[in-house]
């Protein structure tokens, strides 16, 4: 059994930000995965927590509304998602690792 989840094995993980906790999940049972039981290089482990605290950047929160260049913001979020998705991949490469873009502005 996996020490990370409930799974059997981990071997799937998907790559999504969400308010308050570490942008990996596993793809299997959906569990959140603390992301200091990985062992990944510091400059990475710093860009996706910048990159998570960014996340809904492009929505107003009084509101709940989607900011004027919103959409932007999240496809640019989006994309860093992809290659931080693929350092991670190249820095665990016995794991498999999908992104999950946001699409709140759809």
């Amino acid at each position: 059994m996996s020490t990370l989840c409930s799974c059997p094995t981990l071997s799937h993980i998907t790559v999504s930000a969400d308010y308050g906790a570490d942008p990996i999940w596993c793809a299997v049972c959906h569990s959140n995965l603390d992301i200091t039981e990985f062992s990944i290089t510091d400059p990475l482990d710093y860009e996706l927590f910048r990159w998570t605290n960014r996340y809904g950047e492009w929505l107003d929160f009084e509101t709940n509304q989607v900011i004027p260049g919103g959409h932007t913001l999240e496809t640019k979020h989006n994309e860093e998602g992809i290659f931080l998705t693929k350092r991670l991949q190249n820095e665990l490469p016995h794991y498999q690792f999908t992104f999950i873009p946001s699409q709140e502005t759809k």
